[in-house]
């Protein structure tokens, strides 16, 4: 009884809490429709249209009595297919900036010259992008046109991830056409789209998130053996490995297993256990096999210069929280000397954070959450168009076509925070509680770390879950 009570306590105060902090990405998201606008181009009209279509053809799915649920299921992956595929036809994206650095790393290695591994080298300094720097090289060894193979692979990988979020929507909601509906917003959601053409760890790691979440939800609802949460422990890991920031969802498992599973203690560590050790395993193994083959020199979890020189960016009110050259040359100014750099930044950190005055700290920090989840796209239009030639691009889409998919974020940003007055799915129906941990987690997490509107794009996907919670709680408004 007690832990019932706890259960619903705990639910009530997430609930509360994300009402106002959603609220405030409801008015970035649709204060920012005028920052971004820029007027309207033929971008606008194509935006337009594929919206139009995606809107019919959600309207013709949900009432069609004829075609079967697959059915329906697999013209929603087709359109998410073709949206992907004609967004890399239209531009030709190359590497650039950190992604760059990594495919030509990927370059040396063929070459059999480790340097950027090793020592103060960029990967070095930054381990947890060793991972994309071996699939890169991999894919430059196997195939002659190694940037299309990534493109493809990164289709591929889009349309599963549609694909994986109508699962996940599945073991969370009853109503087939809430769950349709869902999944439509999954194959038009615009960073879901743009970043089909980017050459970041994101499009790999993100398909391991999900499948990793997916079993999770199974093995809660005892619909597939306890064993299998090693399973979401190692797929979580491989995620993590091209994109190491899943210890906040790790956290988000462990949280739920012990508030919302209905099993007894010994049970509920032994959930946690299996996550837990097979997650950290893999990262160990992968780790010591890249170490004991000399292709790196540090364990993929501590680099050369350390991590806290991200918080260190952070905090840099002047900047706004974003990578800056004052904080940036930090590491060079000691030597990268890890100990001296590391005191640095603690002494740097605390200074900012007591000699700020609180209310200028308060207004840094909900300005900082304000941008990093405001953008629509989450950068994705710029990352796919920078240094692409103008002949490269049949059309631009940093003009009307941004807008277009401003108006498709903030819309279904309303109706995540609709969602939140669904006291029916998050009090009776607790996974869509794993959710709203994870967004709170990775709310937490950005607010700490330098602020880039491309980090957001990892977890991106739990809007469009949360989104449906709110399309359920408007037809029960409605009938």
């Amino acid at each position: 009884m007690e832990i019932r009570k706890f259960k619903d306590a705990f639910t009530s105060f997430v609930t509360i809490a994300l009402k106002p902090l959603i609220l405030i990405l409801v008015f970035s998201a649709i204060a920012s429709l005028k920052i971004y606008y820029k007027g309207m181009d033929l971008s606008t009209v194509y935006s337009v249209i594929f919206l139009g279509i995606s809107i019919l053809l959600g309207i013709f799915l949900v009432k069609s009595k004829r075609l079967k649920s697959n059915s329906k299921i697999i013209i929603i992956l087709l359109w998410s297919f073709l949206l992907r595929a004609l967004w890399l036809v239209n531009i030709k994206s190359v590497p650039v900036s950190d992604f760059n650095t990594m495919y030509e790393s990927a370059k040396a290695v063929l070459q059999g010259n480790y340097d950027t591994l090793w020592g103060t080298g960029y990967i070095a300094r930054f381990p947890h992008l060793t991972m994309m720097v071996m699939y890169m090289t991999f894919m430059l060894k196997f195939f002659k046109d190694a940037l299309l193979a990534m493109k493809i692979v990164n289709l591929a990988m889009g349309v599963l991830v549609v694909y994986l979020i109508y699962l996940i929507l599945k073991e969370i909601f009853d109503k087939k056409e809430v769950v349709l509906i869902g999944t439509l917003i999954a194959a038009i959601f615009p960073p879901l789209i743009t970043y089909t053409g980017v050459f970041c760890t994101e499009n790999l790691a993100i398909p391991f998130y999900l499948v990793s979440i997916y079993i999770f939800l199974l093995a809660c609802k005892k619909k597939v053996s306890s064993w299998m949460f090693i399973v979401t422990g190692i797929l979580l890991s491989i995620g993590n490995l091209f994109r190491m920031v899943a210890v906040v969802t790790l956290i988000a498992f462990v949280m739920y297993i012990i508030i919302y599973t209905n099993t007894n203690i010994k049970e509920k560590i032994k959930s946690t256990l299996m996550i837990v050790i097979s997650f950290l395993l893999v990262l160990v193994l992968v780790s010591t096999t890249l170490r004991a083959a000399k292709i790196t020199q540090n364990n993929l979890w501590r680099g050369t210069e350390p991590s806290i020189t991200n918080t260190l960016k952070g905090t840099n009110i002047k900047y706004g929280g974003r990578w800056n050259p004052e904080d940036a040359a930090i590491p060079e100014k000691y030597n990268f000397n890890y100990d001296d750099i590391q005191n640095a930044c603690k002494d740097i950190i605390f200074e900012r954070l007591t000699t700020t005055p609180i209310t200028e700290l308060l207004s840094f920090y909900i300005e900082k959450y304000w941008v990093q989840w405001s953008e629509g796209d989450l950068s994705g239009v710029f990352w796919s168009q920078l240094n692409v030639p103008e002949e490269d691009i049949i059309i631009k889409f940093d003009k009307g076509g941004k807008e277009i998919f401003q108006v498709i974020y903030a819309l279904i940003i309303v109706l995540v925070f609709i969602g939140l007055f669904n006291k029916k799915r998050f009090k009776d129906n607790s996974e869509i509680n794993l959710f709203y941990i994870i967004f709170c987690g990775y709310g937490v997490a950005y607010l700490i770390t330098e602020m880039q509107s491309r980090y957001s794009y990892i977890v991106c996907w739990l809007f469009i879950i949360l989104a449906v919670s709110g399309v359920e709680k408007i037809k029960e408004w409605t009938n």
